[in-house]
């Protein structure tokens, strides 16, 4: 057997990936044999060991050798010894069987009289401790905290705080060595009491009042070492001992955001901050780095509206730096900052924008998503300007869909006027190419459908089809403009639109010229075309009301007759079901094809680009919570103490709307791997446009979160009761067989009022299955009528009965939702 050196030689010889995996494969085999080998010596072992690590390196199995790593520790050579460690450390983590063959060496080598082989046993139990070796050795580091030895006893805290990880109940132990420690002067010895205290805070919230009392002698350290000159050992670029610094500031920030951080403390603490933010001077990393953990500390807590400035500031000064990580960090943080401190971050605007120039994707990435945080009636004119400029060079495609939602959302909110509204969403039009989502363009139409100046609707249908000549592989644009003509056609026939710097009079030709281009295009997708054609049939059947010329009205019907033996089925039904109307009376059509009413707009929330596929509207009357989710979202996926997860949803009616009944039931787009539907109706993908009306508002009625249970002598549970509903289950058979049947009743509790269209939707966890029946008594609930529901649920034997249910009605012309718990089934699966 060859050395290590000779080894990696072979491999890297191999020219082929066959002749690599013959060389692994055979020294593999080499090494799993020598390891059989009873007599084998320490030096052989150690030679197999590093082979080893460069098989692990490679992404080899090495498991076959974690036993003989432990027993190269039993060496008492420290050569081997290290070797052993650092094998044990990367071959084996704290879920490993043999772990436990690990004990009695670190237990002997903790109490070697070698500091280095201690500070080695260290090293390994903070690596790879599992709970029981925390609590066989935590002794072991309680002794080394208490020597002189400052190498070992930084080694010790730090150990320390990864063993209280494991097992909180350690805090005992290692909490009353806190005040000596944070006594210490050293610098490595602080930085590990600076690591204990943190985790002493973490695990154990009832020594966090004894620890908040440590903030005045982590300042005076901060001062101290602030205020300190040259330290040959410890000084970095010009900068006293960074890394000591850094966690200073970090400790300080995690015990003053605490609720019983005294207020003077926090004055001290204002003051360091103020004092470290203008002593050092940026320009280099270790600076940088203390500056970033200032600013952090600065907006972490109650700190002053100057010094929240300087914060920002310092930000700013980050931005002019060329170092591309220093500006990343720094547009990231001012990300975090926008809504605490808008007006100081305002002030480096030109800075922000500067930077959706930069070469680094990442930068340009954070940059655009801070200038549409920044976004105000202000300033919307210049940021939209430079926005559309970046749009247009954007050769990001994954960005586009985000640029246009976050432009669509700030020109409904900040726009100056109408005019200036409609020609910003014209251009983005132009310039998103193919990725405008569909609810952009819902939004879009809606908008022109409500802007009642006719002038201006004028000016906006003309543009759209000037542009719309100039280049009709647009489709978004493209899907606009055909609506639009079908629409208000006639606000622009006999007139002129500038194509490509010309006067073009508009006239049937010219739209029919239009029509042909876009429907025979090529350029979309099939999915794409599908849609764009049914849109053209649509303006088609309008544009043949006002249409004067026979000839044009007739080229009108050709096109609609040839698309009534379209391969594609959603097309062919369209197209025949026009032909009728086409054929109908004149005046009968004018009254069929009047114009659309327009519908409200749905309310949009800001998208982040850290999750830029996942896209959602905000209904009216919806909360939602810091994450952007909705707040109905997570009540009913944290179901009851059980799992986050109902995998199992079901409803009983068709619903009216043509909204999917699971995505109001979650507030956003069902997910089919996680939720069942027994019956929902589903939307056609040609998004008509009754996806611009917005779902009305639901009135929420209070929520019994503690329902009283009751028993009647039918064995009706009570499970939820308010002023206009009562819903009972009956449990009908728990065969303790891992099924369950019941059945739920609803009354009306609202003699005077009409409840109807009701439907109860249900979800359990994700260890059970629902099914549920149709509704017997129809879906109005009247004074003494009743509707009854049964419910199978199938799940593990033994599991309990836990349901999450939503009752859904409308009553007195108002959708209402009733949310609410139930698990008082005595009887289990």
């Amino acid at each position: 057997m060859g050395s290590l050196k000779s080894f990696i030689k072979a491999v890297r010889k191999s020219k082929t990936i066959a002749d690599e995996r013959a060389v692994v494969m055979k020294e593999s085999a080499s090494i799993r044999t020598s390891f059989r080998d009873a007599k084998l010596d320490q030096t052989t072992r150690r030679i197999n060991i590093s082979k080893l690590l460069y098989l692990y390196i490679m992404g080899e199995k090495t498991h076959f050798g974690q036993v003989e790593c432990i027993k190269l520790l039993a060496s008492p050579r420290f050569a081997d010894k290290r070797l052993g460690y650092m094998a044990t450390m990367l071959l084996l983590d704290e879920n490993q069987e043999v772990l436990t063959l690990l004990t009695n060496s670190l237990d002997n080598d903790m109490q070697h009289p070698n500091a280095f082989i201690v500070g080695l046993a260290l090293c390994c139990l903070g690596n790879i401790a599992s709970p029981e070796l925390a609590r066989d050795l935590y002794t072991n580091v309680d002794k080394i905290i208490t020597t002189n030895n400052l190498y070992l006893k930084k080694k010790a805290c730090i150990v320390a705080a990864k063993l209280i990880e494991k097992d909180p109940d350690l805090s005992e132990i290692f909490m009353p060595k806190v005040p000596q420690l944070i006594s210490d002067k050293s610098p490595g010895v602080l930085l590990g009491a600076l690591r204990l205290i943190q985790a002493l805070y973490f695990a154990s919230p009832e020594h966090r009042e004894n620890l908040i009392k440590t903030i005045p002698k982590i300042v005076g350290h901060l001062k101290r070492v602030a205020s300190s000159g040259y330290i040959p050992d410890y000084d970095v670029l010009g900068i006293s001992d960074p890394f000591l610094q850094v966690s200073l500031l970090t400790t300080i920030r995690i015990l003053a955001v605490d609720e019983n951080c005294p207020p003077k403390y926090l004055e001290e603490i204002n003051d360091i901050l103020t004092q470290v933010a203008s002593n050092i001077e940026s320009g280099k990393n270790a600076a940088h780095a203390i500056l970033y953990e200032c600013v952090k500390t600065i907006f972490a807590i109650q700190s002053d509206q100057s010094l929240k400035i300087l914060g920002v500031n310092l930000l700013g000064k980050f931005l002019s730096t060329k170092d591309n990580n220093t500006r990343y960090v720094a547009l990231d943080t001012l990300l975090t900052v926008i809504n605490i401190e808008p007006l100081a971050v305002q002030r480096h605007r030109t800075t922000i924008v500067n930077c959706l120039s930069d070469g680094d994707i990442s930068i340009r990435r954070r940059a655009l998503e801070l200038s549409f945080a920044i976004l105000n009636e202000q300033n919307i004119r210049v940021l939209v300007r430079e926005i559309l400029l970046f749009l247009e060079n954007c050769r990001d495609n994954e960005l586009k869909p985000y640029i246009s939602s976050q432009l669509t959302t700030a020109a409904n909110k900040f726009a100056p006027n109408e005019k200036w509204h409609f020609d910003t969403l014209i251009r983005m039009l132009k310039l998103s190419g193919n990725f405008i989502t569909p609810d952009i363009i819902s939004n879009i139409l809606a908008l022109i459908m409500q802007c009642n100046d006719l002038e201006l609707k004028k000016h906006v249908v003309g543009r759209l089809l000037s542009l719309c000549l100039e280049d009709s592989t647009q489709y978004g644009l493209s899907l606009i403009t055909v609506w639009c003509l079908g629409e208000y056609v006639d606000l622009i026939l006999d007139g002129n639109v500038e194509v490509n710097g010309k006067q073009v009079p508009v006239t049937d030709k010219l739209i029919l010229k239009l029509i042909d281009e876009l429907i025979n295009n090529s350029t979309y997708s099939d999915q794409e075309t599908v849609h764009l054609v049914t849109y053209i049939l649509t303006a088609i059947i309008k544009l043949s009301i006002k249409f004067k010329n026979p000839d044009s009205i007739e080229k009108l019907r050709l096109i609609l007759n040839s698309r009534a033996y379209d391969n594609n089925l959603e097309i062919q039904i369209r197209a025949a079901e026009y032909q009728e109307i086409f054929a109908q009376d004149t005046q009968l059509k004018k009254g069929l094809l009047a114009r659309m009413p327009a519908p409200k707009i749905k309310a949009r929330e800001s998208l982040s680009l850290q999750n830029t596929n996942t896209h959602r509207t905000k209904p009216a009357g919806h909360s939602h919570n810091d994450a952007g989710v909705p707040s109905s979202t997570n009540d009913l996926l944290d179901l009851l103490d059980d799992n986050n997860d109902a995998s199992n949803v079901s409803n009983n009616h068709q619903p009216i709307s043509n909204n999917d009944l699971l995505s109001d039931l979650f507030a956003g787009p069902s997910n089919p791997t996680q939720s069942q539907a027994s019956s929902h109706a589903k939307s056609s993908n040609n998004g008509s446009i009754l996806d611009l009306f917005d779902s009305p508002s639901a009135a929420q009625s209070p929520v019994q979160s503690n329902f009283e249970l009751a028993q009647s002598s039918a064995q009706l549970i009570n499970a939820f009761s308010n002023s206009n509903i009562a819903i009972s289950f009956l449990p009908k058979s728990f065969p303790q067989n891992g099924q369950a049947t019941m059945e739920a009743h609803i009354k009306s509790n609202s003699p005077s009022s009409s409840i109807e269209q009701f439907q109860l939707l249900i979800a359990v966890p994700k260890t059970q299955k629902l099914s549920i029946s149709s509704t017997s008594g129809g879906d109005t609930l009247v004074n003494g009528s009743d509707i009854k529901q049964v419910l199978k649920i199938v799940g593990k034997q033994g599991s309990k009965v836990k349901l999450r249910v939503k009752a859904k009605y409308i009553l007195n012309g108002e959708t209402v939702e009733d949310l609410f718990d139930f698990a008082g089934f005595s009887s289990t699966l």
